[in-house]
């Protein structure tokens, strides 16, 4: 036994641990969450009020919150649905990527990760509640009303993404929902939680651009997967334009609309001209919606990685297992967001620095 069979056997054998847990949701996916976390507290830094040690907890709270959702919509999914996807549909890569494979396998019972949900959520919560009161006692109780208002918001709609009554994401709005709580609910709230300042303009527009890029990373996904999604009886946003053409059009406007905004809040004053640095991604937006074109109009692509889309490791695997037209411009989407976080954390750090 190899050292890699020798760590499967010990995980598989602690499927009540926290590394069992953190990995079946989807820690992958982290970034989407941490990076717009990440630079609204560096866009914080300065602002009267700013606090380290509440800007470390919320970012530990958003973190930890990310990953009670990911499983929490493993189990409304599964509860909705337990038959393994790849039965349903064998041409959706959401198949293929059965979230849920860790039940279906045994290692984990869905009362298993009912448990887990509820911890990772309570953790959330109780860091939450910590980030409040330190409000509360730092700037006054409307301060930490406003703390408290956006974690709710965002509870309440990350459990009625998948579940709860309204189950968006069955209602076309799973995208849009996304982006709402990867941006605006996110970065303003953790200006409110580090800050206590509990709205402004300059913070909601860069919170609106980079929500727009997050929602474009689902979207990007629901287009290429709009009838393999038919099939399974999944109604996303993209489901809804029966024209291609529609259809493309949002994703440019996702893609593209965030530049826009960049450029307003430099007109505006808001911002710094280095700003624009964010234009360095323009290429990577264009040729996203370029590759997306030409794939749903069934022209020919070239689907390989360029150094200039970021990283994408592994690709080979990708290209093996036949998914390499799907995940490249999935991650290419992502990796806007990646870049476009960076970016403008290095440009405002190297700002405050030189204040």
């Amino acid at each position: 036994m190899n050292a890699e069979q020798g760590f499967e056997k010990y995980y598989r054998g602690h499927h009540k641990g926290i590394f069992f847990w953190i990995r079946n949701a989807r820690a992958i996916s982290l970034p989407q969450s941490a990076l717009p976390a990440l630079l609204a507290i560096v866009m914080c830094i300065g602002t009267p009020g700013f606090t380290w040690w509440l800007a470390v907890l919320a970012f530990v709270g958003v973190c930890i919150g990310h990953l009670g959702m990911n499983l929490a919509d493993d189990y409304y999914d599964y509860r909705r649905d337990s038959r393994i996807r790849s039965t349903l549909s064998s041409n959706s890569i959401r198949a293929r990527m059965d979230k849920c494979t860790y039940i279906n396998n045994g290692d984990a019972t869905i009362k298993d990760l009912q448990k887990a949900v509820i911890v990772f959520l309570a953790i959330a919560g109780g860091i939450g509640i910590i980030c409040m009161f330190g409000q509360w006692w730092l700037h006054g109780w409307k301060s930490a009303l406003w703390v408290a208002l956006y974690a709710l918001a965002g509870l309440t709609i990350g459990i009625n993404y998948s579940g709860g009554v309204l189950q968006l994401c069955m209602h076309s709005l799973g995208e849009l929902v996304i982006g709402l709580m990867f941006g605006p609910l996110l970065m303003l709230g953790m200006q409110a939680a580090v800050c206590g300042i509990p709205f402004s303009l300059p913070m909601a527009v860069m919170s609106i651009a980079i929500g727009l890029l997050v929602t474009n990373i689902l979207y990007v996904h629901s287009v290429m997967e709009t009838e393999a999604d038919a099939e399974l009886g999944k109604t996303t946003f993209a489901r809804l334009f029966k024209s291609r053409t529609t259809q493309l059009f949002f994703v440019a406007v996702f893609a593209l609309v965030p530049f826009a905004l960049i450029v307003l809040g430099i007109v505006l004053g808001w911002w710094s001209c280095w700003y624009l640095t964010t234009l360095l991604t323009l290429p990577m937006s264009v040729y996203l919606i370029y590759s997306l074109s030409r794939f749903v109009k069934g022209l020919p692509t070239n689907d390989n990685p360029r150094w200039w889309m970021g990283p994408m490791t592994e690709f080979d695997i990708f290209k093996e297992t036949g998914m390499d037209w799907f995940l490249i411009r999935w991650l290419l989407a992502r990796n806007i967001v990646m870049y476009w976080c960076l970016i403008l954390m290095i440009v405002q750090i190297v700002i405050v620095c030189c204040n």
